[in-house]
Protein backbone atom coordinates (compact mmCIF):
# COMPACT_ATOMS: atom_id res chain seq x y z
CA UNK A 1 0.00 0.00 0.00
CA UNK A 2 1.24 3.62 -0.96
CA UNK A 3 1.70 6.24 1.56
CA UNK A 4 -1.07 7.90 0.47
CA UNK A 5 -3.53 4.93 0.62
CA UNK A 6 -1.77 4.04 4.04
CA UNK A 7 -2.70 7.78 5.13
CA UNK A 8 -6.09 7.22 4.09
CA UNK A 9 -6.32 4.03 6.15
CA UNK A 10 -5.43 5.26 8.97
CA UNK A 11 -7.89 8.07 8.85
CA UNK A 12 -10.54 5.84 7.77
CA UNK A 13 -9.42 3.65 11.51
CA UNK A 14 -8.77 7.11 13.10
CA UNK A 15 -12.89 8.24 12.12
CA UNK A 16 -14.00 5.05 13.06
CA UNK A 17 -13.16 4.51 16.65
CA UNK A 18 -13.12 6.49 19.63
CA UNK A 19 -9.46 6.20 22.05
CA UNK A 20 -11.49 3.57 23.89
CA UNK A 21 -11.66 1.89 20.76
CA UNK A 22 -14.92 1.93 20.72
CA UNK A 23 -16.56 1.60 17.02
CA UNK A 24 -18.13 4.71 15.74
CA UNK A 25 -22.10 4.52 14.54
CA UNK A 26 -20.56 4.40 11.02
CA UNK A 27 -18.69 1.15 11.32
CA UNK A 28 -21.54 -0.79 13.12
CA UNK A 29 -24.26 0.41 10.70
CA UNK A 30 -21.37 -0.54 7.72
CA UNK A 31 -21.77 -3.52 9.40
CA UNK A 32 -25.34 -4.13 9.64
CA UNK A 33 -26.22 -3.09 6.39
CA UNK A 34 -23.32 -5.53 4.84
CA UNK A 35 -25.37 -8.39 7.09
CA UNK A 36 -28.19 -7.62 5.76
CA UNK A 37 -27.09 -7.76 2.14
CA UNK A 38 -25.69 -10.93 2.29
CA UNK A 39 -28.67 -12.63 4.27
CA UNK A 40 -30.68 -11.53 1.07
CA UNK A 41 -28.24 -12.75 -0.82
CA UNK A 42 -28.77 -16.14 0.52
CA UNK A 43 -32.29 -15.68 0.95
CA UNK A 44 -32.71 -15.58 -2.81
CA UNK A 45 -30.25 -18.46 -3.44
CA UNK A 46 -32.50 -20.66 -1.55
CA UNK A 47 -35.15 -19.29 -2.69
CA UNK A 48 -33.90 -20.11 -6.24
CA UNK A 49 -32.23 -23.62 -5.45
CA UNK A 50 -34.76 -25.16 -2.99
CA UNK A 51 -31.80 -27.10 -1.38
CA UNK A 52 -32.80 -29.42 1.48
CA UNK A 53 -34.16 -27.55 4.92
CA UNK A 54 -34.81 -24.46 3.11
CA UNK A 55 -37.92 -23.69 4.92
CA UNK A 56 -35.70 -23.33 8.02
CA UNK A 57 -33.35 -20.98 6.28
CA UNK A 58 -36.11 -18.89 4.64
CA UNK A 59 -37.15 -18.32 8.11
CA UNK A 60 -33.95 -17.66 9.65
CA UNK A 61 -33.70 -15.22 6.77
CA UNK A 62 -37.03 -13.85 7.26
CA UNK A 63 -36.01 -13.39 10.70
CA UNK A 64 -32.49 -12.06 10.46
CA UNK A 65 -33.19 -8.71 8.10
CA UNK A 66 -35.31 -7.34 10.44
CA UNK A 67 -32.73 -7.59 13.11
CA UNK A 68 -29.76 -6.68 11.21
CA UNK A 69 -31.69 -3.56 9.87
CA UNK A 70 -32.57 -2.73 13.42
CA UNK A 71 -29.05 -3.16 14.73
CA UNK A 72 -28.56 -0.83 11.69
CA UNK A 73 -30.97 2.45 13.22
CA UNK A 74 -29.54 1.37 16.53
CA UNK A 75 -26.26 1.97 15.66
CA UNK A 76 -26.83 5.32 14.06
CA UNK A 77 -28.73 6.76 17.28
CA UNK A 78 -25.60 5.58 19.46
CA UNK A 79 -26.17 2.36 20.27
CA UNK A 80 -23.63 1.05 18.74
CA UNK A 81 -22.15 -2.01 20.87
CA UNK A 82 -25.53 -3.71 21.64
CA UNK A 83 -26.51 -3.36 17.57
CA UNK A 84 -22.64 -4.54 16.86
CA UNK A 85 -23.35 -7.35 19.37
CA UNK A 86 -27.10 -8.05 17.86
CA UNK A 87 -25.12 -8.56 14.57
CA UNK A 88 -22.68 -11.13 15.55
CA UNK A 89 -25.33 -13.52 17.78
CA UNK A 90 -27.76 -13.17 15.33
CA UNK A 91 -24.89 -13.80 12.04
CA UNK A 92 -23.37 -16.90 14.45
CA UNK A 93 -27.52 -18.33 15.43
CA UNK A 94 -27.68 -18.68 11.37
CA UNK A 95 -24.49 -20.44 10.88
CA UNK A 96 -25.36 -23.17 13.22
CA UNK A 97 -27.69 -25.00 10.98
CA UNK A 98 -26.17 -23.83 7.78
CA UNK A 99 -23.05 -25.88 9.10
CA UNK A 100 -25.73 -28.59 10.08
CA UNK A 101 -26.96 -29.32 7.08
CA UNK A 102 -24.24 -28.51 4.63
CA UNK A 103 -21.33 -29.71 6.36
CA UNK A 104 -17.82 -28.21 6.28
CA UNK A 105 -17.88 -28.35 2.43
CA UNK A 106 -19.80 -25.54 1.97
CA UNK A 107 -17.19 -22.92 3.51
CA UNK A 108 -18.68 -22.49 6.69
CA UNK A 109 -15.66 -22.46 8.57
CA UNK A 110 -14.01 -19.47 6.96
CA UNK A 111 -17.81 -17.53 7.95
CA UNK A 112 -17.07 -18.90 11.73
CA UNK A 113 -13.80 -17.67 11.29
CA UNK A 114 -14.75 -14.30 10.12
CA UNK A 115 -17.53 -13.79 12.83
CA UNK A 116 -14.34 -13.84 15.14
CA UNK A 117 -12.36 -11.88 13.72
CA UNK A 118 -15.25 -9.08 13.22
CA UNK A 119 -15.88 -9.72 17.00
CA UNK A 120 -12.26 -8.17 18.07
CA UNK A 121 -13.10 -5.60 15.59
CA UNK A 122 -16.45 -4.06 16.72
CA UNK A 123 -16.24 -5.00 20.41
CA UNK A 124 -14.08 -2.87 22.49
CA UNK A 125 -11.09 -4.32 24.24
CA UNK A 126 -12.36 -3.42 27.51
CA UNK A 127 -15.11 -5.85 27.59
CA UNK A 128 -12.88 -8.68 27.63
CA UNK A 129 -15.45 -11.20 28.70
CA UNK A 130 -17.96 -10.40 25.71
CA UNK A 131 -15.02 -10.73 23.58
CA UNK A 132 -13.66 -14.31 25.35
CA UNK A 133 -17.76 -15.55 25.10
CA UNK A 134 -17.95 -14.68 21.50
CA UNK A 135 -14.61 -15.89 20.22
CA UNK A 136 -14.97 -18.86 22.78
CA UNK A 137 -18.07 -19.74 21.22
CA UNK A 138 -17.39 -19.66 17.55
CA UNK A 139 -13.75 -21.85 18.51
CA UNK A 140 -16.14 -24.25 20.02
CA UNK A 141 -18.56 -24.36 16.97
CA UNK A 142 -15.78 -24.37 14.53
CA UNK A 143 -14.20 -28.07 16.56
CA UNK A 144 -18.36 -29.10 16.46
CA UNK A 145 -18.53 -28.61 12.76
CA UNK A 146 -15.13 -30.25 11.75
CA UNK A 147 -16.07 -33.20 14.28
CA UNK A 148 -19.91 -33.94 14.10
CA UNK A 149 -20.44 -32.75 10.25
CA UNK A 150 -17.86 -33.80 7.60
CA UNK A 151 -18.52 -33.13 3.85
CA UNK A 152 -20.23 -36.82 3.53
CA UNK A 153 -23.21 -35.23 6.22
CA UNK A 154 -24.03 -32.92 3.76
CA UNK A 155 -27.50 -33.10 2.56
CA UNK A 156 -26.51 -31.85 -0.54
CA UNK A 157 -24.23 -33.59 -2.87
CA UNK A 158 -20.65 -32.02 -2.48
CA UNK A 159 -20.53 -32.28 -6.16
CA UNK A 160 -23.78 -30.56 -7.04
CA UNK A 161 -22.77 -27.30 -9.29
CA UNK A 162 -24.76 -24.85 -7.52
CA UNK A 163 -23.10 -26.38 -3.98
CA UNK A 164 -19.81 -25.81 -5.17
CA UNK A 165 -20.11 -22.17 -6.81
CA UNK A 166 -22.14 -21.63 -3.12
CA UNK A 167 -19.03 -22.95 -1.26
CA UNK A 168 -16.68 -21.24 -3.46
CA UNK A 169 -18.14 -18.00 -2.73
CA UNK A 170 -19.10 -18.56 0.99
CA UNK A 171 -15.04 -19.53 1.61
CA UNK A 172 -14.23 -16.24 -0.57
CA UNK A 173 -16.45 -13.96 1.40
CA UNK A 174 -15.13 -15.44 4.59
CA UNK A 175 -11.51 -14.91 4.06
CA UNK A 176 -12.58 -11.54 2.63
CA UNK A 177 -13.95 -10.44 5.94
CA UNK A 178 -11.23 -12.14 7.90
CA UNK A 179 -8.40 -9.91 6.32
CA UNK A 180 -10.24 -6.58 6.66
CA UNK A 181 -11.34 -7.69 9.76
CA UNK A 182 -7.27 -8.49 10.19
CA UNK A 183 -6.81 -5.24 8.63
CA UNK A 184 -8.19 -2.77 10.49
CA UNK A 185 -6.97 -4.65 13.98
CA UNK A 186 -3.59 -4.20 12.75
CA UNK A 187 -4.12 -0.36 12.05
CA UNK A 188 -6.09 0.55 14.94
CA UNK A 189 -3.49 -1.68 17.24
CA UNK A 190 -1.01 0.73 15.54
CA UNK A 191 -3.01 3.53 16.46
CA UNK A 192 -3.24 2.90 19.75
CA UNK A 193 0.80 2.52 19.82
CA UNK A 194 1.57 6.08 18.46
CA UNK A 195 -1.57 7.19 20.70
CA UNK A 196 0.91 5.81 23.97
CA UNK A 197 3.72 7.46 22.49
CA UNK A 198 1.67 10.50 22.40
CA UNK A 199 1.32 10.58 25.96
CA UNK A 200 4.35 8.85 27.07
CA UNK A 201 5.73 11.80 25.13
CA UNK A 202 3.70 13.95 27.06
CA UNK A 203 4.02 12.61 30.35
CA UNK A 204 7.74 12.90 30.05
CA UNK A 205 7.96 16.55 28.92
CA UNK A 206 5.74 17.40 31.50
CA UNK A 207 7.76 15.60 34.63
CA UNK A 208 10.89 17.61 33.16
CA UNK A 209 8.83 20.92 32.93
CA UNK A 210 7.77 23.54 35.80
CA UNK A 211 4.15 24.34 35.52
CA UNK A 212 4.49 27.84 36.49
CA UNK A 213 7.22 28.76 33.79
CA UNK A 214 7.37 26.09 31.51
CA UNK A 215 11.43 26.14 31.22
CA UNK A 216 12.83 23.03 32.52
CA UNK A 217 12.56 21.39 36.35
CA UNK A 218 15.07 20.12 38.21
CA UNK A 219 14.89 16.46 36.99
CA UNK A 220 16.92 17.76 33.54
CA UNK A 221 19.12 19.14 35.07
CA UNK A 222 19.81 16.21 37.84
CA UNK A 223 20.56 13.83 34.84
CA UNK A 224 23.00 16.07 33.01
CA UNK A 225 24.86 16.58 36.19
CA UNK A 226 24.88 12.63 36.68
CA UNK A 227 26.45 12.54 33.32
CA UNK A 228 29.04 14.69 33.93
CA UNK A 229 30.10 12.65 37.00
CA UNK A 230 29.97 9.93 34.88
CA UNK A 231 32.99 11.93 32.55
CA UNK A 232 35.06 14.20 34.71
CA UNK A 233 37.20 14.94 31.90
CA UNK A 234 34.55 17.22 30.46
CA UNK A 235 34.09 20.68 31.01
CA UNK A 236 30.89 22.60 32.35
CA UNK A 237 29.90 25.66 33.94
CA UNK A 238 27.07 26.37 36.66
CA UNK A 239 25.40 29.58 37.77
CA UNK A 240 22.49 30.15 40.01
CA UNK A 241 20.76 33.24 38.83
CA UNK A 242 18.31 34.73 42.36
CA UNK A 243 15.80 37.41 41.91
CA UNK A 244 16.76 40.09 44.69
CA UNK A 245 14.60 40.85 47.59
CA UNK A 246 11.47 38.67 45.74
CA UNK A 247 9.48 38.06 49.33
CA UNK A 248 9.12 42.11 49.65
CA UNK A 249 7.58 41.63 46.21
CA UNK A 250 5.69 38.75 46.92
CA UNK A 251 4.70 41.25 50.21
CA UNK A 252 3.76 44.39 48.61
CA UNK A 253 2.14 42.91 45.31
CA UNK A 254 0.59 39.49 46.20
CA UNK A 255 1.41 36.23 45.27
CA UNK A 256 0.14 36.39 41.45
CA UNK A 257 2.46 39.19 40.58
CA UNK A 258 5.31 37.32 41.73
CA UNK A 259 4.35 34.66 40.10
CA UNK A 260 4.13 36.98 36.51
CA UNK A 261 7.88 38.52 38.01
CA UNK A 262 9.29 34.53 37.85
CA UNK A 263 7.34 33.93 34.30
CA UNK A 264 9.06 37.36 33.04
CA UNK A 265 12.90 36.06 34.39
CA UNK A 266 12.44 32.93 33.30
CA UNK A 267 11.34 34.02 29.77
CA UNK A 268 14.10 36.31 29.66
CA UNK A 269 16.58 33.60 30.68
CA UNK A 270 15.24 31.09 28.24
CA UNK A 271 15.60 33.54 25.30
CA UNK A 272 19.34 34.90 26.31
CA UNK A 273 20.53 31.71 27.43
CA UNK A 274 18.84 28.85 26.04
CA UNK A 275 20.53 28.02 22.94
CA UNK A 276 24.35 28.03 24.83
CA UNK A 277 23.01 25.98 28.03
CA UNK A 278 20.54 24.40 30.10
CA UNK A 279 17.53 27.15 31.59
CA UNK A 280 15.87 25.50 34.75
CA UNK A 281 13.90 26.80 37.52
CA UNK A 282 16.05 25.55 40.61
CA UNK A 283 12.90 26.01 43.28
CA UNK A 284 10.92 28.91 44.45
CA UNK A 285 12.71 32.32 42.40
CA UNK A 286 15.70 30.81 41.94
CA UNK A 287 17.10 29.46 38.63
CA UNK A 288 20.09 27.25 37.43
CA UNK A 289 21.98 27.47 34.38
CA UNK A 290 24.48 24.87 33.04
CA UNK A 291 26.76 24.66 29.90
CA UNK A 292 28.11 21.71 29.47
CA UNK A 293 30.96 23.48 27.40
CA UNK A 294 32.26 25.14 30.24
CA UNK A 295 31.93 28.36 28.12
CA UNK A 296 33.73 31.29 29.39
CA UNK A 297 31.32 33.99 27.49
CA UNK A 298 28.41 32.96 30.28
CA UNK A 299 29.69 35.41 32.91
CA UNK A 300 29.69 38.73 30.15
CA UNK A 301 26.04 37.15 28.91
CA UNK A 302 24.60 36.94 32.01
CA UNK A 303 26.27 40.57 32.83
CA UNK A 304 24.64 42.07 30.09
CA UNK A 305 21.16 40.32 31.02
CA UNK A 306 21.45 41.81 34.56
CA UNK A 307 22.12 44.94 33.95
CA UNK A 308 18.89 44.89 31.20
CA UNK A 309 16.88 43.69 33.83
CA UNK A 310 18.13 46.46 36.11
CA UNK A 311 17.85 49.69 33.87
CA UNK A 312 14.82 48.54 33.08
CA UNK A 313 11.31 48.07 35.30
CA UNK A 314 9.54 44.69 34.38
CA UNK A 315 5.71 45.48 33.62
CA UNK A 316 3.21 43.37 35.06
CA UNK A 317 -0.69 43.27 35.13
CA UNK A 318 -0.95 45.96 37.72
CA UNK A 319 1.81 48.01 36.49
CA UNK A 320 5.96 47.46 36.48
CA UNK A 321 8.58 46.37 39.62
CA UNK A 322 11.86 47.02 39.53
CA UNK A 323 13.93 44.00 39.96
CA UNK A 324 17.54 43.19 40.26
CA UNK A 325 19.57 39.96 39.67
CA UNK A 326 22.35 38.21 41.92
CA UNK A 327 24.56 35.40 39.81
CA UNK A 328 26.61 32.78 40.99
CA UNK A 329 28.79 31.32 38.28
CA UNK A 330 31.30 28.78 38.95
CA UNK A 331 33.63 26.71 36.18
CA UNK A 332 34.31 23.05 36.74
CA UNK A 333 37.96 22.52 37.49
CA UNK A 334 39.75 19.11 36.23
CA UNK A 335 38.12 15.93 37.51
CA UNK A 336 35.60 17.94 40.66
CA UNK A 337 32.01 16.33 41.36
CA UNK A 338 28.80 17.79 39.92
CA UNK A 339 27.69 18.44 43.43
CA UNK A 340 31.03 20.22 44.01
CA UNK A 341 30.92 22.71 41.07
CA UNK A 342 26.84 23.25 41.88
CA UNK A 343 28.15 24.23 45.71
CA UNK A 344 30.46 26.59 44.10
CA UNK A 345 28.05 28.65 42.35
CA UNK A 346 26.06 28.35 45.17
CA UNK A 347 29.09 30.07 47.16
CA UNK A 348 29.48 32.35 44.66
CA UNK A 349 25.77 33.45 44.51
CA UNK A 350 25.81 33.91 48.21
CA UNK A 351 29.02 36.08 47.85
CA UNK A 352 27.03 37.99 45.60
CA UNK A 353 23.74 38.84 47.88
CA UNK A 354 26.18 40.14 50.84
CA UNK A 355 28.09 41.84 48.72
CA UNK A 356 25.59 44.67 47.47
CA UNK A 357 22.97 42.40 45.34
CA UNK A 358 22.99 43.21 41.97
CA UNK A 359 26.05 41.65 40.50
CA UNK A 360 27.62 38.29 38.75
CA UNK A 361 30.16 36.65 41.20
CA UNK A 362 32.32 34.10 39.85
CA UNK A 363 33.84 30.93 42.11
CA UNK A 364 37.58 30.93 42.32
CA UNK A 365 39.02 27.76 41.41
CA UNK A 366 38.97 25.19 44.05
CA UNK A 367 35.94 26.81 45.36
CA UNK A 368 33.64 24.09 46.09
CA UNK A 369 32.74 23.92 49.48
CA UNK A 370 29.53 23.67 51.59
CA UNK A 371 27.81 27.31 50.80
CA UNK A 372 26.26 29.32 53.65
CA UNK A 373 22.90 29.06 51.93
CA UNK A 374 20.95 31.63 50.08
CA UNK A 375 17.19 32.24 50.85
CA UNK A 376 15.11 33.38 48.11
CA UNK A 377 13.94 36.07 50.12
CA UNK A 378 17.86 37.41 50.50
Amino acid sequence: MGRMDMGAAVRVVRAGYDRRGTPSRTVVVTLSLASMATAAAYLALFLWWSPPGDALFLTLGLLALPVYLGAAVAAWRGRVIGAAIAVLATTFVCLVPFAATFSVASGVQSLFLAVGFVTLVVVPERLVVTRLVFCGTVILAMLAVEIFAPPATSAVPVDDAVFETMASVTRLGGIAAVLTSLTLILLRTARAERELTRLAAIGERRANTDDLTGIANRRPVMRVLDELDADPTRAACVALVDIDRFKDINDARGHAVGDEVIRAVARRLDHDLAPGCLVARWGGDEFLLLARDGDRGLVATLEALRASIADAPMEVTDGAVDLTLSVGVAFRDAGEGAMALLAAADRALYEAKTSGRDRVGVASPGAAGPAPGVTASA
